[in-house]
């Protein structure tokens, strides 16, 4: 019987558990991770699920999983990795890509908080030694081979992130970060989406007077800060999220020049957020 530990989303451990089979309770977590490992030639190690899985038998994906009771994040990647693939990876080779806060997305229900790790290994591959049977093949692939998979409908839909999400080059938004701005609230908190009436907005939402984002419209701002309905705001960018499918960059902006932790920032934009694939820069 696998137990998960419940978390708020703002990655908060509540001290509660969960059994796998049950429905999560409302406005709870649970820690799910991604990992992708890479080798020196820049190809990745991507598994086919064995016949008997109850979701996408056959097909092929990167290691991945539920994170138990008890475990960190970085734990549950190292253990569904020895039990997926029956390699023992090694922490100071890995690194966190992202994380997404998930709720329901296109009708399914995830109430996750997914942790996209990148490994960098170059020894064996030791399917024999996994400890479960949930793989039935594993092998090195390029990007490119990889994208065919996508293609032919034999690659795990919901990892499409993996064609946007690995960028060569970081961006560089020190130019960004530390800026004082002002703008316009036009969503401000407690107010609906214009095209979306059940999505409310918990944070106030606006844009930059003046300053032009990629999709040619002035820049959009998550403003924190304020727990009222704002119109107006000035406010310094602490951070910028960027979405990896998309052409839009969301500024954090702090009212009173405070910090605030990124579980925060994450938290409160998730309501938006979740549609999309995305990194917190400072």
């Amino acid at each position: 019987m696998e137990k998960w530990d419940l978390y708020t989303k703002y990655r908060e451990n509540t001290g509660r558990e969960h059994i796998r089979e049950n429905t999560l309770p409302d406005n709870s977590y649970h820690l799910v991770v991604h990992v992708w490992i890479q080798n020196r030639k820049g190809e990745y190690l991507i598994s086919q699920r064995a016949a008997n899985r109850p979701t996408y038998p056959l097909m092929w994906e990167c290691v991945g999983g539920s994170v138990i009771c008890g475990e960190q994040s970085m734990e549950g990647a190292l253990r569904e990795t020895k039990e997926e693939v029956g390699i023992d990876l090694s922490p100071e080779q890995g690194r966190l890509l992202f994380s997404k806060i998930r709720n329901t997305i296109d009708g399914k229900t995830y109430n996750d908080i997914m942790d996209v790790w990148l490994f960098q290994y170059d020894g064996e591959l030791m399917l024999e030694n996994a400890t479960t049977d949930e793989a039935a093949d594993c092998k090195w692939m390029t990007a490119d081979e990889i994208k065919k998979l996508y293609d032919d409908g034999q690659f795990v839909d919901t990892l499409d992130y993996f064609f946007c999400a690995f960028p060569e080059k970081e961006p560089d938004y020190s130019e960004i970060i530390g800026k004082t701005i002002s703008g316009k609230v036009d969503r401000p908190l407690g107010s609906s989406h214009p095209r979306h009436p059940d999505m409310i907005y918990p944070i106030n939402y606006g844009y930059a007077e003046g300053i032009f984002a990629g999709d040619g419209a002035e820049q959009d701002v998550y403003i924190f800060g304020s727990a009222q309905p704002l119109q107006e705001f000035t406010g310094k960018v602490i951070a910028v999220y960027h979405r990896f499918n998309d052409v839009e960059d969301k500024w954090i902006i702090s009212l009173d020049n405070s910090d605030i932790p990124d579980e925060k920032i994450l938290g409160d934009i998730s309501f938006q957020e979740q549609f999309f694939y995305g990194k917190l820069y400072r």
